[in-house]
């Protein structure tokens, strides 16, 4: 294996296991119980030992500098809870039913209605309340999934935000750290919108709070 390779491995590694990657950020880490570590989850040949601790001698991650950690301080966080995800087919016949379901929706009592429309499949986010009146809109072989008990975390990031390069990592990065899995994400300048369980919304305002601290 080259040392090309073993860079990749280790990046790979890294981005699989974010929370190893942030220990070893901060120099909590020993590199030589991390290559062994890593040798025994990759399978890798025990004689490619003192190459990947020469490789993780050498491998720089880039820490988060002071104007990074001032976007994220800056951050608006606002949550709402009851909400359900329905993902649909993507067909004419569905998309033209999209307005049916916009038609619901009272905005003027900022009801949640977020549409994402992908290569191949469509997204509603509403809320629960909803989500019957959403299905009998749809054929059965139209709706290929509901997911309930959601809750969203709004983030309102400042205008400078836009022009930093991993921003949005850190913050998934810290709820991935912390064991809060992310249902669904949606990114739109200014806001980051997070769908996670309703069990986990607190756990997960309060990872992103303490981040702000």
């Amino acid at each position: 294996m080259t040392q090309i390779n073993l860079n990749l491995l280790l990046q790979n590694f890294l981005n699989k296991n974010p929370d190893i990657r942030e220990s070893r950020n901060k120099g909590l880490v020993n590199r030589r119980a991390l290559a062994k570590y890593i040798i025994e989850k990759e399978s890798l040949d025990k004689n490619r030992f003192e190459a990947l601790v020469t490789t993780l001698r050498r491998f720089e991650l880039k820490p988060e500098t002071l104007e990074y950690l001032d976007v994220v301080k800056e951050l608006k966080v606002s949550t709402k809870d009851k909400i359900s995800i329905v993902y649909l087919e993507k067909s004419d016949e569905v998309l033209k039913n999209i307005l049916k379901v916009v038609n619901l929706v009272n905005f003027n009592k900022s009801e949640t209605l977020k549409i994402v429309l992908g290569s191949l499949s469509i997204k509603l986010f509403i809320d629960e309340f909803n989500v019957k009146k959403t299905e009998n809109i749809f054929s059965d072989k139209d709706i290929i999934a509901t997911y309930k008990n959601i809750s969203e975390l709004n983030l309102i990031f400042p205008d400078k935000a836009s022009k930093m390069k991993g921003v949005i990592a850190y913050i998934t990065t810290e709820l991935s750290i912390n064991n809060i899995n992310i249902v669904e994400i949606i990114t739109g300048k200014p806001e980051l919108i997070i769908y996670v369980k309703e069990s986990e919304l607190l756990k997960a305002y309060e990872t992103i709070n303490r981040l702000k601290e």
